[in-house]
């Protein structure tokens, strides 16, 4: 009798490498139970290879070839309560709004309607949307919601396409759009299925330019089972699909403007909550104090405190730099430079132009 799943789990499990992953995928069934019974009969401690490790190989894995198409995850993971919810909206500068969803919960998607409009009634010109919290997966109507604040009624926005069916669920735009002024949307690995669906959504509108790292690719609807009394499997129940019927699962989206900023300085800089830091300090640089004539008023010599903390071994002011969230420094960046060439009026198309002045000759009188 052929064993084929716990081969297949086995042989996959052995294909951490990338070589050996390669070749795996170009095995015939035949080379594949081969290297089952000889494993069985002549592998050094063969008595290791029951028919129970064969099987949590195989699941093992099964379970590394979907990558972000499922996983085994505890009762107790499962029941974790959520990270809090709410949006983080601040005015960064007088003409750049900011705002960041920090669970895509059902909740966020009227608050950023709202939050959308106060912006839009105080002639705010651009704005940031963070789609970079590490929110768990999420409903697609909440994507749904906030999509239509961007995208005008009737529009088609996504379909979700459920294994086996033919038909999918399709979501369309509902009411008029609240936003339609310069919008950059930053992007990473950690943001989730919902992120990834609105961000993909308006590129593939050209209404955004994506700023930050490439997302993984989650662009799917999760159900979680019951495995027994302890264990739960969650795995990809529907796929999302663009209007153009593009899918993104496990390919993601790919910035605009690639800026890499670490997972763990990220971290840092959001706090447990979303809600570390005031986003200007995470922005802005401030200058270190030096000896001028403020200093001199204040009674203060900064170059010499400096100078007494080196020489006790203690580092440099200058040498202790704070974390700046350099994605979101660059968006910024990006409109303020936009803002000045336009405040400018440049005429790029226009050609180098004599200015010296006309001199006209004086007429002989007949």
């Amino acid at each position: 009798m052929k064993v084929l799943i716990p081969v297949l789990g086995l042989m996959a499990s052995f294909a951490s490498a990338q070589p050996a992953a390669q070749k795996l995928e170009n095995i015939s069934q035949n080379a594949i139970q081969s290297a089952f019974q000889i494993l069985r009969g002549e592998y050094i401690r063969s008595g290791d290879l029951t028919f129970d490790e064969l099987n949590r190989a195989a699941l093992q894995g099964l379970l590394q070839r979907l990558d972000l198409g499922a996983e085994i995850l505890s009762k107790v993971e499962a029941q974790r309560p959520l990270m809090e919810s709410g949006l983080l909206a601040e005015m960064i500068t007088p003409e750049i709004g900011f705002i960041r969803p920090l669970a895509f919960a059902e909740k966020e998607a009227a608050d950023l309607e709202k939050k959308l409009r106060e912006y839009r009634d105080a002639q705010v010109p651009q704005l940031i949307l963070d789609l970079r919290s590490a929110a768990p997966p999420g409903d697609f109507s909440v994507a749904a919601a906030m999509l239509e604040c961007f995208v005008p009624q009737g529009e088609l926005l996504f379909k979700l396409k459920q294994i086996g069916r033919d038909d999918g669920q399709v979501f369309l735009s509902q009411r008029e759009p609240v936003w339609d002024r310069p919008l950059v949307l930053l992007i990473d690995p950690e943001t989730n299925n919902l992120g990834e669906t609105i961000a993909a959504v308006l590129n593939l509108r050209k209404q955004v330019v994506l700023v930050g790292g490439q997302t993984k690719g989650a662009t799917v609807r999760y159900e979680t089972l019951p495995l027994d009394d302890y264990w739960l499997l969650r795995f990809a129940r529907a796929e999302m699909l663009l209007a153009d019927d593009t899918s993104l699962f496990r390919q993601g989206l790919k910035p605009k403007f690639p800026v890499f900023l670490p997972v763990q300085a990220k971290r840092l800089l959001f706090g447990a909550n979303g809600r570390r830091e005031p986003l200007k300090k995470t922005i802005f640089d401030q200058s270190r104090e030096r000896y001028n004539e403020a200093a001199l008023v204040a009674r203060k010599n900064p170059e010499l405190d400096d100078y007494i903390r080196r020489s006790n071994g203690q580092p440099s002011v200058d040498a202790v730099r704070p974390l700046r969230d350099e994605v979101l420094q660059r968006a910024v960046d990006m409109l303020m430079t936009s803002s000045h060439f336009k405040a400018m009026q440049l005429d790029w198309k226009a050609g180098p132009r004599d200015a010296r002045p006309t001199i006209k000759k004086a007429q002989r009188a007949p």
